[in-house]
């Protein structure tokens, strides 16, 4: 067996060809256990880039749909791996853009893709102490993300690939399930292999106990003799998911622990890079790598439309035939009461950008207010969060949002671990308090959430008054709190913890199949001003 790998410069389109006798196979393992519940100036400081957030998301990846997951991703390397690339930046970032390129590879069967946002050089030192232990140096890593790393740059996952050998053979350490939260999401792994393809089949790994996977057993099935979370990780590097691996996943995203990863990246590291997966500036499509690349209409290599092909990636492409669809064809449904339908132009591979209807219209049968495309009442909520038998507390519950603790309140920083106060008027937009006959918590992780069951006295008979803090990261309302456009008082809603007055925030109107805008008056395939016409 032979690994080949492509220069790391890119240069002369230069690979390496490694025997697989060449990489020696001592027993490793990963450290995860089930109780662990410009470069002309290369100055000597911590060395970080990213893409600067501004404007559109970025295209595809072509086969996505609308349940796919998105997982911004920080890679850190350490001072060690640095020296070895001969304190080259420009060496450990495309080492980097590799790594994360494989990755993407193999997470995408699982509809997750994966995006580099940044890259993190540790050029003058370790920024933190590194032990023989791997839980005292991932949690040393997970400290130093917190403080420094999600600040500052933002990220929905970060990895910490290091020179350091740990105890026991260990090569990986993660905890299980914290994909998405602010506290845990990430992993350390030691890059034991001179081969690039391998370090990343790791660090996937690592990433795949975040999403809540366990090591493959026995009854676990499997397409090759091993899987991606093999117990013992080796210099041989599998590309599939065992059975186990896509329940658990499937497990953890019905949880809640997907949470965070539905919106696309911005802008990618370090711009443009055929081969990510994403459409950037200057490509005209982009698969992958050659050799996860599916789609007839591009080629992997040059990131251009192949001749006889006019698109390769949009939902209003064809991917049969690499043609547009025709004018009028949905491309988007509406999937709850307060979303519109988009329909393709028939001039564009892209489906129109999600639109919906006015906020503020009344949903719900009139419990709530449509608010940026949703329709959320606490009920909703608090089913949600406790189960089917979830249900709203007394009102007096959310009397105690005004104290500002772990009982009641209108917001929590965990940056600082402090409650915000609510101001009378908006109590009822604070903290969601419910009541349910079940004792666990169905979304999030109670590992990472602040739990509280207090108890009211009311008319006298006890009212149960159940809330939760839940960490899911900060780039998404926390879902313990009462939901935008819940109402509020008569003809108000909350919004941002606020109870506020309804008023129109955008318009978009929406003419019935048949009809011509603005005033739905004429005989037109109909859609909308933001949303495309609609097919006969």
């Amino acid at each position: 067996m032979h690994y080949v790998e492509r220069n790391l410069l890119g240069e002369d389109n230069v690979h390496f060809l490694y025997r697989h006798s060449d990489l020696i196979d001592n027993d490793r393992s990963c450290g995860y256990s089930k109780n662990d519940h410009n470069h002309d100036h290369e100055n000597k400081l911590s060395r970080y880039k990213r893409a600067v957030q501004h404007g559109t998301p970025v295209r595809g990846p072509y086969n996505s749909n609308r349940k796919s997951k998105y997982l911004e991703l920080v890679l850190v390397i350490d001072h060690g791996k640095y020296k070895e690339l001969n304190e080259s930046v420009k060496e450990v970032e495309h080492y980097c853009k590799n790594i994360a390129n494989i990755i993407y590879g193999l997470y995408a069967p699982l509809n997750i893709f994966v995006a580099l946002v940044g890259v993190v050089i540790w050029t003058d030192h370790d920024e933190i102490t590194k032990s023989s232990n791997p839980i005292d140096t991932l949690t040393g890593f997970l400290r130093y993300r917190r403080q420094k790393l999600v600040p500052e740059h933002f990220n929905d996952n970060a990895q910490l690939v290091t020179k350091f050998v740990f105890e026991k053979g260990t090569v990986a350490k993660a905890l299980k399930g914290t994909i998405c939260t602010f506290q845990y999401s990430g992993g350390v792994t030691t890059d034991f292999s001179p081969v690039a393809g391998i370090v990343a089949g790791a660090v996937a790994h690592v990433i795949g106990h975040n999403f809540g996977m366990e090591h493959d057993s026995s009854i676990c099935s499997c397409p090759d003799e091993k899987c991606i979370m093999t117990t013992n990780i080796t210099a041989t590097a599998p590309t599939h998911w065992s059975s186990c691996s896509v329940e658990s996943l499937e497990l953890a995203l019905s949880k809640g622990m997907g949470y965070c990863l539905e919106n696309k990246p911005v802008a990618l590291f370090d711009g443009s890079l055929c081969g990510n997966g994403f459409v950037e500036e200057g490509e005209e499509c982009d698969c992958g790598l050659p050799e996860y690349c599916t789609n007839q209409c591009c080629d992997p290599e040059t990131c251009k439309l192949y001749g006889n092909a006019s698109c390769a990636t949009g939902e209003c492409c064809d991917l049969k035939i690499c043609k547009l669809k025709g004018v009028g064809t949905l491309c988007r449904s509406a999937d709850q009461e307060c979303d519109l339908p988009e329909y393709c132009t028939g001039q564009n591979e892209y489906c129109p950008d999600d639109v919906y209807k006015t906020n503020t219209e009344i949903c719900a049968d009139g419990e709530a207010f449509c608010y940026e495309g949703s329709c959320r009442t606490r009920s909703d909520q608090c089913k949600l969060l406790w189960g089917p038998t979830g249900e709203v507390s007394d009102e007096k519950c959310y009397k105690l949002n005004v104290k500002g603790g772990r009982h009641g309140h209108c917001g929590y920083s965990f940056f600082n671990e402090t409650f915000v106060k609510c101001n009378e008027e908006n109590i009822l937009c604070g903290m969601l308090h419910c009541t349910n006959r079940n004792d666990q918590l169905e979304f999030g992780l109670e590992a990472t959430s602040i739990l509280s069951h207090a108890f009211l006295s009311v008319n006298g008979s006890i009212k149960a008054c159940k809330s939760a803090v839940i960490d899911l990261g900060l780039d998404q309302a926390d879902p313990g709190m009462v939901p935008n456009g819940a109402k509020c008082g008569e003809s108000k809603m909350c919004v941002n913890q606020k109870c506020v007055s309804v008023s129109s925030v955008a318009g978009h109107c929406h003419c019935k199949q048949g009809y011509t805008l603005p005033f739905c008056e004429h005989i037109h395939p109909g859609g909308s001003v933001d949303s495309g016409p609609v097919s006969n």
